[in-house]
């Protein structure tokens, strides 16, 4: 769970507009929580949210930043080990993930 939350946060550090805020939701419903992780990127993604979960995709293929485009991916990959869902959503410039579990008792 730390990797997975450490991919989203090191993204949104690389990628959100200056000075905007980052927002973080947790829900709870029935037996299930929900992690929602909303920032306005620095551009319009020009990307769709099934590309940018692929494996070496990079938002924007002009950035200069560093990073190897797995983030996403391992953090997906991740969540469906622990039979979570993890989904990003896209709306122009604004970035969206959701987490979302089965809650242990």
């Amino acid at each position: 769970m730390y990797r997975i939350i450490e991919n989203v946060f090191s993204n949104v550090s690389k990628y959100a507009l200056e000075s905007s805020r980052v927002y973080v939701d947790v829900t709870k419903h029935d037996n299930r929580v929900k992690i929602e992780v909303k920032n306005i990127s620095k551009e319009k993604l020009n990307i769709s949210e099934e590309e940018l979960m692929q494996r070496f995709v990079r938002g924007d293929k002009s950035r200069t930043t560093e990073g190897s485009g797995l983030g996403l991916s391992i953090s997906k990959s991740l969540a469906e080990l622990q039979n979570g869902t993890f989904n990003i959503y896209i709306d122009g410039d604004l970035f969206k993930v959701e987490l979302e579990f089965e809650i242990c008792s």
